[in-house]
């Protein structure tokens, strides 16, 4: 997934990541170039600023999202707006696939989870937004059974 975003420390500047959802890894791009990240603890991305100076931003993950935070000098800065509660609660509803279904459904349910919070994220109507949501939902329950149902018939 991709995400740009603009940080207070960097203000001439336009940023984009790219975080894996499988890994967990991120690419940190600063105005179209790679910027390198440490070895060191935390693996901090080192971020030239102005002057040359190298910046450290510490990549911290924020759970339920998939996208890391970037804590700078102490300060969070974070790279995509934070969900309401109650958007949390109904793009997480597909994980409750992992109590009624094992493996396949928890991994079902949070794929379904991740796309509901990236929907919430984008851009355009809010009713549309939610419609698409309930679409997810409904999606990942019916595939869900339906890989049930055709496991069970093979398993017999």
């Amino acid at each position: 997934m991709k995400h740009t975003f603009q940080l207070q420390d960097f203000p001439n500047s336009n940023f984009e990541i790219e975080t894996s959802i499988l890994t967990g890894k991120s690419k940190l791009l600063k105005d179209n170039v790679q910027v390198e990240q440490s070895k060191e603890k935390g693996k901090p991305f080192l971020i030239p600023n102005e002057t040359g100076e190298l910046i450290k931003a510490f990549p911290k993950q924020s759970f339920p999202d998939t996208v890391p935070t970037l804590e700078i000098n102490g300060v969070k800065n974070h790279i995509v707006l934070k969900l309401k509660w109650f958007q949390y609660v109904l793009g997480g509803l597909p994980i409750l696939l992992l109590f009624i279904g094992g493996a396949i459904g928890g991994a079902i349910g949070a794929l379904g989870s991740v796309a509901n919070f990236n929907i919430f994220r984008q851009e355009g109507s809010e009713p549309l937004k939610y419609l698409k949501v309930a679409g997810v939902i409904l999606a990942t329950y019916t595939l869900y059974f339906v890989l049930a149902t055709i496991i069970s018939t093979l398993v017999k």
